[in-house]
């Protein structure tokens, strides 16, 4: 596998991988590896016409697309220190939050945070998803 090239950023957030255009050009697969490659544990796509409004520890969702949160900190394995240049990356325990415009995100806790106006869609009704409620 191919080392992803990064930049120092701006140092807005500091420990956060942050990567554009994200959904419009497949890019989940290239923010996971750079998680993997540096010390970062929070990876950030942001779609077009997307942004993220920081106030403190949480972050709010802005624009048409989505924010999408990668949380590699409770990763149970990944292959990367074993990996040849062609091969495929493998990695276990990632969280992986999609989030749209008005939802908000604790960076602190790596949780979303819902408001009462948004209404928690749970596709496994047997498993409670792990959020904080306003």
């Amino acid at each position: 596998m191919d080392a992803i090239e990064m930049g120092p950023g701006m140092g807005f957030l500091h420990s956060v991988v942050i990567d554009q255009h994200f959904a419009q050009r497949g890019r989940l697969g290239r923010l996971i590896s750079a998680l993997l490659q540096q010390p970062a544990n929070l990876g950030f796509g942001i779609d077009e016409d997307t942004a993220v409004v920081v106030d403190g520890d949480e972050f709010k969702v802005l624009g048409r697309g989505a924010i999408t949160v990668v949380d590699e900190s409770e990763a149970t394995y990944d292959n990367l220190d074993e990996l040849l240049k062609d091969e495929a990356m493998a990695v276990c325990g990632v969280r992986l939050h999609i989030l749209p415009q008005g939802f908000r995100f604790n960076l602190k806790t790596r949780k979303p945070v819902f408001s009462r106006s948004i209404e928690l869609r749970d596709s496994n009704p047997k498993k409670e998803a792990e959020v904080e409620r306003e």
